[in-house]
């Protein structure tokens, strides 16, 4: 397990995650099958895909004055962060890109930059038990168990067996490593180099849909000003709800309200850690029962403030708004039809998003907001580190806050 204590920083409320779109499955007749049966196996298709009726206020916390004193919503004020791009942020994304189009070529011997693949085998000395083998890939320089680490594979070739011991101080990738010396067995099953194309008006018109690199330039900052505008919205949004959450006084809950806050926690944590056990995911994510209960409160609290606001200012999402919210994503995303995009998605989860969207509305536009000028390298301040689960073999990254004891 990782060293270091991860706190998934969620909307829980508004978190839509989206699944693999569905494939549309073969609805012809078979042999001998008349043309009639074909048209009414399609209707029957289509009527399948259509979605059941649905009174989103419902889903609303009811008499929510019994669980929140509202704070006043006059005279709210905010600051809105708006970041500059600058050409560096715009040559970054170009990087992105071509990384997309790059391919691997087998190498003969492993230098900075070179992939590795190799059968890894570990194991703490003094520590019975504590041997593990993977077979695993490590790109040098990015140092996943260390720079001493990837130093050892430098100059390896495919067929090469290493041999060697890292001793591990508190920045250790395992728990397990910390203040340890570890050894190591490495067989080194293949090296290949990273080819990346070269960026020029070929490689614009071959991969892009734009006709020059002026032209792509143009679009891709285009593109990142509508991505961090939309950033500095969400820290405003935030603020605001934060504020009136602050000032507004809290009287309990529904039990309802905070089993369904802590299950959609619990599965969204799970869906990254192959699990679904309480235990095991507290315990992968180094959380306390306590941790965990005061992030179910933050999203318990958000949704009554929610639904006090809606109540006071008469907000409603009628059942056609969800309907065609709904279709409309689904169409977005890639879905076979609407059904399949809400059974993905949880309908208690899609019809919370559209009103804690409408209160987030509400707010925004009946307050002060100030914009301020800000850099991008103020919001990526936090450190990214990488997780691996048992269960999953996929490289998960996530922000992480080192808490002060």
């Amino acid at each position: 397990m990782h060293n270091k204590k991860i706190i998934f920083l969620l909307a829980l409320t508004a978190a839509v995650t989206l699944s693999g779109c569905g494939s549309k499955k073969d609805t012809g007749s078979d042999a001998g099958s008349s043309d009639n049966e074909t048209v009414v196996t399609e209707e029957a298709t289509e009527a399948e895909a259509k979605l059941e009726p649905i009174t989103p206020s419902d889903y609303l916390v009811k008499d929510v004055s019994d669980y929140i004193t509202l704070a006043s919503l006059d005279n709210l004020s905010a600051t809105q962060n708006a970041y500059e791009i600058t050409d560096e942020m715009v040559q970054e994304r170009i990087d992105e890109e071509r990384y997309m189009y790059s391919d691997e070529v087998e190498a003969d011997k492993a230098v900075e930059g070179s992939v590795v693949y190799a059968d890894v085998t570990s194991s703490v000395q003094g520590s019975e038990g504590s041997e593990n083998t993977e077979s695993t890939f490590f790109t040098i320089g990015e140092e996943d168990y260390g720079e001493e680490f990837d130093a050892q594979l430098i100059g390896s070739s495919a067929g090469d067996e290493l041999n060697f011991s890292i001793s591990y101080d508190e920045d250790a990738w395992f728990d397990e490593w910390i203040g340890n010396t570890v050894d190591f067995d490495v067989k080194v099953t293949a090296v290949y180099e990273t080819v990346i194309p070269e960026y020029d008006d070929a490689f614009v018109t071959e991969n892009t849909e734009y006709t020059s690199k002026e032209e792509y330039e143009s679009a891709l900052r285009e593109t990142l000003e509508e991505e961090y505008s939309q950033e500095g919205y969400s820290e405003t949004i935030d603020s605001l709800f934060n504020s009136v959450m602050e000032q507004s006084s809290f009287n309990g809950y529904p039990e309802e309200l905070y089993t369904s806050c802590e299950e959609e926690a619990l599965s969204y944590y799970g869906q990254f850690l192959g699990t679904d056990d309480r235990n095991e995911i507290l315990e992968a994510l180094g959380l306390t029962d306590e941790d965990l209960d005061a992030e179910v409160l933050d999203s318990v609290n958000l949704r009554l403030t929610v639904c006090a606001i809606c109540e006071e200012k008469g907000l409603e999402v009628t059942e056609d708004d969800y309907i065609s919210a709904v279709t409309e994503d689904a169409e977005e995303y890639g879905y076979l039809n609407p059904v399949e995009y809400e059974e993905a998605n949880g309908r208690e989860n899609l019809v919370w998003t559209m009103y804690q969207d409408m209160a987030a509305e509400f707010l925004y536009d009946n307050a002060e907001i100030t914009p301020v000028k800000a850099s991008v390298d103020d919001l990526y301040g936090e450190e990214i580190v990488e997780i691996e689960s048992e269960e999953e073999t996929d490289e998960i990254y996530y922000a992480e806050l080192e808490t002060e004891e």
